[in-house]
Formats: structure tokens, sequence, C-alpha cells
């Protein structure tokens, strides 16, 4: 959901929510730089620079408040850790264009698997 549409200048503000267990990876954009904060339960946060192969992952949330930013070139992804739904508020510089979408993804195995996923 845009929050801001015709009150920013440029970018665009979201909120979306995310199930316990959820992993939502790997993606990246070319252009954009997005800034992630988590209002509601706890997110891993993994990031990856496949022309240099450095790897690192961040632990964020209510308890853990923080503001992680990613610029462009860099793969990323998110889960949700614990039983609690995520909620996840987040700023791109580049508004969303369906037509020519600033996005490549891969599966969240793909390169890294940093996921750890339960089964229940």
């Amino acid at each position: 959901m845009n929050l801001f549409v015709g009150v920013l200048a440029g970018g665009q503000v979201n909120y979306s929510c995310q199930y316990p267990g959820i992993v939502k990876a790997w993606h990246r954009h070319q252009k954009q730089t997005d800034f992630w904060c988590v209002t509601q339960g706890t997110a891993r946060v993994a990031v990856m620079d496949s022309s240099s192969d450095r790897r690192w992952e961040v632990f964020v949330g209510e308890k853990a408040p923080a503001i992680v930013i990613i610029p462009p070139d860099l793969w990323h992804g998110i889960q949700t850790i614990g039983h609690e739904t995520l909620g996840l508020l987040y700023y791109l510089t580049e508004e969303y264009n369906p037509n020519t979408p600033d996005e490549e993804r891969q599966p969240a195995d793909w390169q890294w698997n940093p996921w750890i996923i339960r089964q229940c």
C-alpha cells in the first residue's frame, strides 16, 4: 500500500504485513534504495553483494529498532522470526512503475540460504 500518493515529491512509502515463517527473497534494484523499518514483530534481513560475494544479516524489530538501508544492486530479502505477524514500513527512493519494474528476482535458496525454515 502506497501511503503518501500525491504527498511526496519522489519515491514511495509502503506498509506491508508478513506472516510468521515467510521468506521474501532474493531481489534487487538497479536505481532504487530501500529504507526498511520493522514496526511490529522481528525480522531477519539478509543482504548480499554478488560482485564481491560479501554477505551479512541483521535482526531488527520493535525490540531492536533500526532503519535498514539497502542501496541499489544489492540482493536482499526478509524473513519473519517468531510467531507474530511482521509489520514493515518502508520508503523507496523510486516510485513503483508496473510497466518497467526496477526489480530482479531469484529464489530464496539461490547462492546463499540464511533462512531457517522450520516445519510445523
